[in-house]
């Protein structure tokens, strides 16, 4: 699934950043080491799979027997990955090309921290350190959903079909210019590819 490491499924937040994000990464690291981005949007599907890692089916529910990849399954739980743009991406250190499932070099991740993201190796609960995300305070009107529903209504508005407020409230006028421009009822990867291919990158709305 290569649209995972598609730079055009972030955040334009993050995909503004992503280069300067991996350099300051890399400059910690020794000889030889190289960090890279192995893992943003993902499908509620894609999530599901990472879940069971590591559990069975037993009973009516999913039962940890194993070292576990995320908590969350994607539907009753969403991860940020989840998002379309994607609110967090993933990332992997190389060693002479081959990939470090498990390294001390992972701490160097937080560095990401220095470009307003929050770090997965500074929560308490679950540690994870390949992990990078956007906070609340980064998103429109600090609301994750409202930051969704105004990235699409920029291009909307960009094609002319929505004329209602920009509120990020993606509701019935939101929908139907979706539907107008791209030709889809929903707001998933073949529509953003649409918009995208049209208009480009959103990346100065956040800079």
């Amino acid at each position: 699934m290569a649209y995972d490491r598609e730079p055009r499924y972030l955040h334009p937040y993050i995909a503004g950043r992503l280069i300067k994000i991996l350099e300051a990464i890399n400059t910690k690291l020794p000889a030889g080491c190289k960090a890279k981005m192995v893992s943003a949007h993902r499908t509620p599907n894609d999530q599901f799979n990472l879940f069971k890692q590591g559990r069975l089916f037993r009973n009516g529910s999913w039962v940890k027997v194993g070292p576990v990849v995320t908590h969350l399954d994607g539907f009753v739980k969403v991860s940020r990955h989840n998002n379309l743009p994607c609110t967090a991406f993933d990332v992997g250190i190389f060693e002479n090309k081959a990939y470090l499932g498990d390294s001390p070099l992972y701490k160097h991740v937080k560095e990401g921290t220095k470009f307003g993201l929050d770090w997965g190796g500074n929560w308490s609960r679950f540690k994870d350190y390949p992990h990078l995300e956007m906070p609340n305070n980064l998103f429109f009107k600090n609301s994750l959903q409202k930051d969704q529903g105004i990235l699409w209504q920029y291009y909307l508005q960009m094609a002319g079909a929505y004329t209602g407020a920009m509120d990020g409230i993606f509701g019935t006028k939101s929908g139907q210019a979706l539907k107008l421009v791209t030709g889809i009822d929903e707001r998933n990867m073949q529509a953003w590819d649409i918009l995208y291919n049209k208009f480009g990158k959103l990346d100065k709305k956040y800079e």
